[in-house]
């Protein structure tokens, strides 16, 4: 596949931490039991199975209908994000999708191999498109709220540190080095970005739209292109970090580092597998939002710790001394 890329894209080039293409691709790893998510899979079934909404069954039939295990991904359930949209944002835009275009992603689907059930689910959104867009903006609310928006801030935290190290990279190196690490099946060609898949659409979009580059930690470890129009195109990749998403912290309480730090900064330093905030650190261990401020500001100092901001907020992640002394721990 052929991403068409001119001199005008390569300055609309932008990154977006998407909760619905992390909504969408998690519903991908959860069927396929993607190895790297394995405690979040066992979670999340466990939600899904106690959910109390009595159509949680006819939700997610409806959403693995559209999110196949593999292959075709409805396009209509990813339109293009805007920076930093909140989950509600990016669901009235599924909601704003034409229907004709929610008819040609049926039409691809309908094509697939499918199990009866998920045959019938298309020809019930075929015959009422307008009820079925209601139906699938419903049944990804109760999935997000059920098996994503718990993890969200633990996602949301890989993905902006990621976007962080490669607006890095970018002004160190240039948009060749941002490309060049995103994913081993993307390169830079003559005439734009070469990615080792098929692609089953024909529209493709017009040059001049620019690109998104969408960091997914539930993508790994693939990668997923949206190429077709009228949206902007889109490639997901997985961000750094994402095979410690799930780790549990490291225990440092009768450690060396917990004697030479003190107990607490020791704990901090250990929470920061993932970049967090200092709220989501007090909360994690239980303390208070100013203590975490104040043993932080002494972490970064030392520069065990460094801050990353995004927009108004700012993470803090292990630095490289950090990563470093607690391995020896």
């Amino acid at each position: 596949m052929l991403i068409r890329l001119t001199s005008e894209d390569l300055t609309r080039v932008r990154f977006d931490a998407s909760p619905m293409w992390e909504t969408v691709t998690s519903l991908r790893a959860l069927q396929q039991g993607t190895p790297v998510h394995r405690p979040w899979i066992e979670e999340a079934k466990k939600r899904l199975a106690d959910s109390p909404d009595r159509k949680a069954k006819d939700h997610l039939r409806l959403l693995t209908t559209l999110v196949q295990p593999k292959g075709f991904i409805a396009d209509s359930l990813t339109p293009t994000p805007t920076r930093q949209d909140s989950f509600p944002e990016t669901l009235a835009a599924v909601a704003a999708v034409p229907a004709e275009l929610w008819l040609r992603d049926i039409g691809f689907l309908e094509k697939r191999d499918l199990p009866d059930y998920a045959r019938r689910v298309l020809a019930e959104l075929h015959d009422d498109v307008d009820a079925g867009i209601r139906r699938v903006t419903a049944a990804l609310s109760w999935y997000w709220a059920t098996a994503v928006e718990p993890y969200w801030p633990r996602l949301r935290s890989v993905l902006l540190a990621d976007i962080d190290s490669r607006l890095e990279n970018l002004a160190h190196y240039g948009i060749q080095e941002v490309f060049k690490t995103l994913h081993p099946s993307i390169r830079l060609g003559e005439q734009g970005l070469e990615i080792m898949r098929d692609c089953e659409a024909t529209d493709r979009p017009k040059p001049g739209g620019g690109l998104v580059l969408v960091p997914t930690a539930f993508v790994w470890p693939s990668t997923l292109v949206l190429n077709t129009a009228p949206f902007v195109p889109t490639i997901t990749y997985a961000p750094r970090g994402v095979g410690r998403l799930w780790e549990k912290t490291r225990e440092t309480q009768e450690s060396p580092i917990s004697r030479l730090l003190g107990r607490t900064r020791a704990q901090i330093l250990a929470q920061l597998d993932v970049p967090m905030t200092t709220t989501q650190l007090a909360c994690a261990l239980d303390l208070a939002a100013g203590t975490v401020s104040s043993h932080l500001k002494v972490l970064a100092e030392s520069g065990l710790t460094e801050p990353v901001r995004a927009g108004r907020e700012v993470f803090y992640q292990r630095g490289k001394v950090g990563e470093q002394l607690l391995a020896r721990a």
